[in-house]
């Protein structure tokens, strides 16, 4: 993966450099193609709200800006956080825990469990820049884009010769993470930086993404007891069920440009 992020970003460098007529960035709109790294903070609603709360994201994007100021953008994204909502019982079931939420090991001791959100999204978007300072090739922009989204919970724990987690360990776990994708629909709108100089390349946006995603476990092991005592297996996902994701917030990005500049004009009498 790390080899094909390098050679795409290679070509892209090599393409942009060689196949454009240098031109005065501090001047004129011309085409300029970019790397960015992001990183975003953002907040959950709808669905997404009832099982995960404030969540980081950090990704990657290939961006290129025609001369017309058009912007087309591929991006990945990798999610991550640590409020998960619901008592432990809420997310483990009534069946593996204790009145107190504690999950015993095999040893017969409560293990220690930590959980997290983790996700990815993927996504092509397409916007339009609106020149503003510093030059006509920074601006306020406006984008638009689809792609996929999935989120899950992620169970982690010491793993301890005498008190191992039995029943979260290998395959036990994918039973509890509530794994769930689908499409999903993303809009931005920020202001985008490149510099005469190379050097403050930069962007700041508010985002928002919305997704209808689908269970992608077939099986809920979670158990939970009726006032009679009886147990309520969860059991199968009905994959015919809809969510609707929900994360908005704030991104902020550094980018690193590819153009070939204007030599400098010197004047000699």
């Amino acid at each position: 993966m790390r080899k094909t992020i390098f050679t795409l970003t290679m070509i892209l460098a090599v393409v942009t450099a060689f196949g454009q007529t240098p031109r005065n960035i501090a001047k004129e709109a011309i085409p300029v193609s970019m790397v960015q790294v992001t990183y975003a903070a953002q907040l959950p609603g709808f669905d997404t709200r009832t099982d995960y709360g404030f969540s980081n994201t950090i990704g990657g994007s290939i961006i290129h800006k025609t001369q017309g100021n058009w912007i087309f953008t591929a991006n990945g994204n990798f999610i991550f956080g640590n409020q998960i909502k619901g008592s432990r019982i809420d997310i483990f079931g009534e069946s593996i825990t204790t009145v107190y939420g504690e999950v015993i090991g095999g040893g017969g001791l409560p293990t220690a469990l930590a959980t997290f959100e983790r996700g990815l999204h993927f996504q092509a978007e397409v916007g339009r820049l609106f020149p503003m300072a510093p030059n006509p090739n920074s601006g306020l922009f406006v984008q638009f884009g689809a792609g996929y989204l999935w989120n899950r919970m992620r169970t982690e724990y010491q793993i301890e010769v005498q008190n191992p987690p039995l029943q979260l360990m290998g395959d036990y776990q994918y039973g509890y993470d509530k794994m769930r994708g689908g499409m999903a629909l993303h809009g931005e709108v920020g202001y985008l930086v490149v510099s005469n100089t190379r050097v403050y390349n930069f962007s700041v946006s508010l985002e928002v993404t919305y997704a209808r995603t689908k269970h992608l476990r077939d099986y809920d092991f979670r158990v939970f007891y009726d006032e009679n005592g009886q147990p309520q297996v969860m059991g199968y996902n009905d994959k015919s069920k809809r969510f609707n994701d929900f994360y908005y917030g704030i991104r902020l990005g550094w980018m690193i440009p590819f153009y070939q500049r204007q030599p400098d004009e010197y004047y000699y009498y």
